[in-house]
């Protein structure tokens, strides 16, 4: 994980944006499993890791978390992974956990998780403005949501 957090033009259109140290990623790593409010997984493709998604900061009581996901591998980059993975990560928090929204984001410019999270049935639903500065310009973070009545109904549609 931390060589994909090296890699300026993995890291360009993420939150974090330098790489941690391998003592600093396994602490994270050992914190986020023993954590009650968050659920990770470790993507794989053809029996190898290519990145990481979750659902962190799960508020039991209002049933929302926020999620992410990050294919670090950029040969799997443009096979529709991260779409796929939003989809599955989405069918998991609503069959099983009490959830009822899933937030997230994106950095403006970021077509591919803008692409993934739309063909997963997250909307946007605000932005802050120049909210990160990366490439020598401000960018915006766009903000969405996908709420349980909403995959609820595309799994009907599905059905149908």
């Amino acid at each position: 994980m931390i060589a994909w957090f090296e890699d300026l033009e993995v890291t360009a259109r993420l939150l974090r944006r330098w790489p941690p140290s391998l003592e600093d990623e396994q602490e994270w790593l050992k914190k986020t499993a023993a954590d009650p409010d968050s659920v990770f997984w470790v993507i794989e493709h053809e029996g190898r890791p290519i990145g990481v998604t979750g659902i962190e900061g799960i508020d039991w009581v209002n049933g929302r978390g926020k999620t992410g996901t990050l294919i670090g591998d950029k040969s799997c980059w443009g096979k529709g992974i991260a779409s796929e993975v939003m989809r599955l990560r989405a069918d998991f928090a609503f069959r099983e956990l009490p959830l009822r929204k899933l937030q997230s984001g994106y950095l403006e410019g970021n077509e591919a998780s803008r692409r993934a999270q739309a063909a997963a049935g997250y909307r946007e639903v605000g932005r802050f403005h120049g909210q990160f500065f990366r490439e020598g310009r401000w960018l915006d973070e766009i903000l969405t949501e996908l709420l349980r009545e909403d995959w609820e109904k595309k799994q009907a549609d599905s059905a149908n």
